[in-house]
């Protein structure tokens, strides 16, 4: 200690700093517990009416519950904005895709649900009630890649030669139509493994793990880029999709499937933090042909 310090003068501000840290802390966690777990009344004692969104990003790699309710936050808002009740949204978002399931398909079903697994949300249309809402614009198809000097031409190729091929989690959409597409193209004498997220996919095949692998459009396109072939591509699906609980009354889904398209022009900030172009209309259909290719 050098003379004429004072240890005592400093305490004050590092007692201050963590306060504002601790502080900080604590409004962070009590935001998200309101999201998570839903709104209190309003001033005054009137309760508010409140709506869960249930979020699913599937196979993605965020776990972070923080960062995925803040990613879905302006998108809950801009919801809000548009409904004439102007119910309080809470934001729940599931890591785990069974669990996600679990929660839609409890007696207390969300409002809303948001998912890229669409084979899974398929069965909540089928099986559980859930009303299509909005769904990527784009569809949605999974490529088989092989790497560059690879000898296999065609799915039959890999079939012949038992290949092993590389898939996400069984649970996985890609996963669900790429199985389809081998069943379709009687190209099913493979050797399947699964790995949990779809980047690991190209990374082993690189390494030479495995002849061929099954991602999504983004990371096949990237796999092009960089040298390597992309061999098939499944059937064209519906993708990420928006769905409505069963007890909404038609009106009140009408007037949110509306709100949802006129994000097109209106919102394309909010859609574009969640990497969606466009929205198109939804229908019931869409996810019945999705489970009839798959076999689900």
């Amino acid at each position: 200690m050098t003379r004429g310090s004072s240890p005592v003068r400093n305490k004050p501000a590092v007692i201050g700093r963590r306060r504002l840290l601790l502080g900080g802390v604590a409004a962070a966690v009590a935001a998200f517990e309101v999201h998570a777990e839903g709104a209190g009344p309003r001033k005054g004692g009137t309760p508010e009416r409140g709506w869960r969104l249930l979020v699913n990003e599937a196979f993605t790699g965020e776990s972070n519950l923080f960062i995925l309710t803040a990613r879905y936050r302006p998108f809950a808002d801009y919801v809000t904005s548009q409904l004439r009740e102007r119910p309080t949204i809470a934001i729940e978002p599931v890591v785990n895709v069974q669990r996600f399931l679990d929660l839609a398909r409890a007696e207390g079903k969300p409002e809303l649900v948001f998912g890229k697994s669409v084979n899974q949300l398929a069965k909540l249309v089928r099986d559980n009630g859930y009303q299509p809402l909005v769904r990527r614009a784009d569809p949605y198809k999974a490529a088989f890649i092989v790497a560059k000097d690879s000898p296999i031409r065609s799915l039959a190729d890999a079939s012949r030669l038992k290949a092993k091929v590389i898939m996400p989690d069984e649970m996985a959409a890609t996963t669900a139509v790429a199985r389809a597409e081998l069943r379709r193209q009687n190209a099913e004498q493979v050797h399947i493994v699964h790995t949990r997220y779809q980047e690991a996919v190209a990374q082993q095949i690189s390494n030479g793990f495995a002849q061929m692998g099954v991602v999504n459009p983004t990371i096949a396109r990237k796999w092009v880029q960089d040298g390597g072939r992309v061999l098939a591509e499944t059937q064209p699906v519906v993708n990420w999709s928006v769905l409505a609980a069963p007890k909404l009354p038609a009106a009140e889904v009408a007037q949110l499937r509306t709100a949802f398209l006129a994000m097109n022009t209106q919102a394309t900030d909010v859609m574009g933090s969640l990497g969606i172009k466009q929205w198109a209309s939804a229908e019931r259909q869409d996810y019945l042909a999705l489970l009839d290719y798959t076999k689900e």
